[in-house]
């Protein structure tokens, strides 16, 4: 009676280990989601002002409306929706609500994880996997529409998993609705088709029978794609969004282009070392004979994926996590690891790990050690909010020469909304260019030609500048000075030192400089400041 009672609370005691150890690391998912807006400067005031024309006009827009340089430019808004729910959350609860909301979305994508998983993974393999995972994870947390993808993304790995381990197909039947949704809220959404095709082959390797129905939900999956504003163009723009903008962004750079200029390279030392992981858990697998084609070929393209642009080190930390964790529970019944005390001594271990991990994050010390700008909380940045406010108190007005980073937020504060229907043509009676950007940072909604011949050699070449910058009839230059580009620290060399265009304005983050006009005039006088 004795022993028996012993094993009981053994294992008693090993289920409250593991449920302790499984809590606190969706704590540390939280703790690594909620912090500040990396960049209020960026995308997220571009999205709230699209989601709020889309709501209040009724009307998704195709053509490049923010500016008053490539008006007429076709564009595909692949998340219109995601603006939308943006919008009208933060009308809501506001950005602080989004951040919460965010984190919570982010949580459960983690959750679904957890939840395709066999009962026999769910313990110390989901826990040693999962905290590479949500390491590389955390590069990709901030409010953008991609957080809708990852809700998506893992509810297509839950139910192709439960379908696998756990039999069970009900949770199939789902996916083309949700491929509705996705297809409109993230240009991800071409992953969900691609995760059913790697299912489907897998079923032809191991259960054929099974391989019908899947093949159902696949088509009706593809299908789904095309119920979008742009139909078959918008189902492609996956593909065709792949092309050379002209421009470079950082996020679409691959991992050996980043390292060789030292750029992000903890978060690429991280992806580095989980490829090792991941390598290991497929060896492990392999000995263990365990039938893996799907986990296989989604291993291999994510990590794809992920190596030719850091933006996918998100998709790829999803699809590693249950991937690794199955694998490395198939050595589970090996003799060592089947013990008791060593299961629980590593549960301590992994505990212990997180407690540490969740206190560097509320602590930042993680976010420091990573060189990430977000911070721990619900810090709204001020970024350019103070410039602009300038501009509007001595009521500049346009055409404005603005950069690629900060041209969202000019949208977001300056574009005025019509709720009659539609928007009409700005170069009629319509948007005056004074609400309009230059550029913003959306390089698919611009032509090539505008980057490599107008955009970059204004700030290049002080005789295209000067050229350009009265054929646009370009009145002040609002300039986010943290701009890195060889082109931008070349512009601000050459115009700092321009007595056309005075200094009037300085802060952190943003630089404005006004044309010399005898209607500046008194602007000039009043706010000139010396660039010596």
């Amino acid at each position: 009676m004795m022993r028996g009672g012993l094993i009981s609370d053994t294992i008693s005691n090993m289920r409250i280990l593991r449920w302790i150890a499984i809590i606190l690391f969706f704590v540390l998912v939280a703790a690594l989601s909620v912090h500040s807006l990396n960049s209020i400067n960026q995308d997220i005031g571009r999205h709230l002002k699209s989601g709020q024309i889309i709501w209040e006009t009724k009307n998704v827009y195709k053509t490049n409306l923010f500016s008053f340089t490539e008006p007429a430019h076709p564009f595909i808004n692949h998340h219109w929706l995601s603006e939308v729910v943006f919008y009208l959350l933060n009308g809501l609860i506001g950005l602080k609500g989004l951040i919460v909301f965010k984190a919570g979305v982010i949580v459960a994508a983690f959750f679904l994880i957890f939840k395709s998983l066999p009962k026999t993974a769910g313990g110390w393999p989901f826990l040693l996997a999962g905290i590479p995972a949500l390491f590389i994870f955390s590069s990709r947390t901030d409010v953008r529409p991609e957080i809708f993808s990852y809700l998506f993304l893992s509810y297509f790995l839950f139910a192709i998993l439960r379908a696998k381990y756990s039999n069970e197909h009900k949770w199939l039947y789902a996916l083309p609705i949700l491929q509705i949704f996705w297809t409109n809220m993230h240009i991800y959404f071409a992953l969900g088709p691609a995760l059913l095709l790697f299912f489907l082959i897998d079923r032809l390797a191991y259960q054929k029978e099974q391989a019908r129905l899947v093949l159902k939900i696949f088509i009706a999956t593809c299908v789904a794609t095309l119920i979008n504003p742009n139909f078959i163009k918008g189902a492609l723009a996956p593909i065709n969004i792949l092309r050379d903008y002209g421009y470079s962004i950082v996020e679409n750079q691959n991992i050996f282009f980043l390292t060789d200029y030292g750029v992000q390279l903890r978060d690429i030392y991280l992806f580095e070392l989980s490829l090792i992981v991941l390598i290991i858990s497929f060896v492990i697998a392999f000995k263990n004979h365990k039938k893996i084609v799907f986990e296989f070929l989604a291993a291999s393209v994510f990590t794809i994926l992920a190596g030719k642009m850091i933006r996918n080190f998100g998709p790829y930390a999803l699809v590693f996590l249950p991937i690794v964790t199955l694998n490395f529970a198939s050595c589970q019944p090996k003799r060592i690891l089947s013990r008791r005390g060593v299961q629980a001594c590593l549960l301590s271990i992994l505990i212990l790990a997180e407690l540490l991990l969740i206190k560097s994050a509320v602590n930042n010390g993680f976010q420091r050690w990573a060189g990430r700008p977000n911070r721990f909380g619900l810090a709204i940045p001020v970024g350019a909010g103070s410039a602009l406010n300038f501009v509007k108190e001595n009521k500049i007005h346009g055409p404005v020469f603005n950069n690629f980073d900060i041209g969202s937020f000019l949208i977001w504060k300056l574009y005025p909304v019509r709720t009659s229907g539609s928007l009409r043509d700005p170069t009629s009676n319509g948007t005056s260019p004074d609400f309009k950007v230059f550029v913003d940072g959306r390089p698919e909604a611009y032509s090539i030609e505008f980057f490599e011949k107008i955009y970059k050699p204004m700030q290049e070449n002080p005789a295209v500048w000067k050229q350009l910058s009265e054929k646009y009839g370009i009145n002040y230059i609002f300039f986010g000075h943290t701009d890195m580009t060889p082109w931008a620290r070349t512009f601000l060399s050459h115009i700092s030192q321009n007595p056309d265009w005075p200094l009037i304005y300085l802060d952190a983050s943003t630089a404005i400089f006004i044309k010399r006009t005898p209607e500046n005039f008194e602007l000039i006088k009043k706010f000139q400041l010396t660039t010596k």
